[in-house]
């Protein structure tokens, strides 16, 4: 009986650790705003084919999730959002993930030439969000997230 307790004890243990701790290679990203602290788990989307397919095509993007966008330096990117199907906020970020630019409410395009978003400043990470995120939690130009 103890043993079988013991094995009892010590799956419950490795399934709690198992499912605290980010084995699926999710990220997260954490804005720290006037407001507090968000946070939101992100797909990474650091190759170019990654970054040119972004989340184009998806029908919806659940609450608290985003994707980040990560470059290996600093650049001016142009984002756009040709058969991209949810609205988005962009937060455009430096090397040390101080917010240097933002979009708000980026709406689908529907039409062959969309509109380009680039930041006032160099970026080098780029997070997308549900639209609304970015009046949600307070965020302006100057914050800082961190990126886990």
């Amino acid at each position: 009986m103890k043993i079988f307790q013991s094995l009892l004890v010590g799956t419950f243990i490795s399934l709690f650790l198992f499912t605290g701790c980010n084995f699926s290679g999710e990220k997260q990203v954490v804005f720290k705003t006037d407001k507090g602290i968000s946070t939101y788990k992100v797909e990474v989307a650091d190759t170019k084919e990654e970054r040119m397919k972004g989340l184009m095509n998806r029908e919806n993007l659940d609450e608290n999730r985003g994707m980040i966008f990560i470059y290996d330096k600093e650049v001016k990117p142009a984002f756009w959002m040709k058969n991209t199907l949810i609205p988005l906020d962009m937060v455009f970020m430096d090397k040390d993930f101080k917010v240097v630019d933002y979009f708000v409410d980026v709406q689908p395009c529907k039409v062959d030439l969309c509109t380009h978003y680039i930041p006032s400043n160099n970026a080098q990470y780029i997070v997308e969000l549900n639209a609304g995120q970015i009046e949600k939690i307070g965020l302006t130009r100057g914050d800082i997230a961190e990126y886990k």
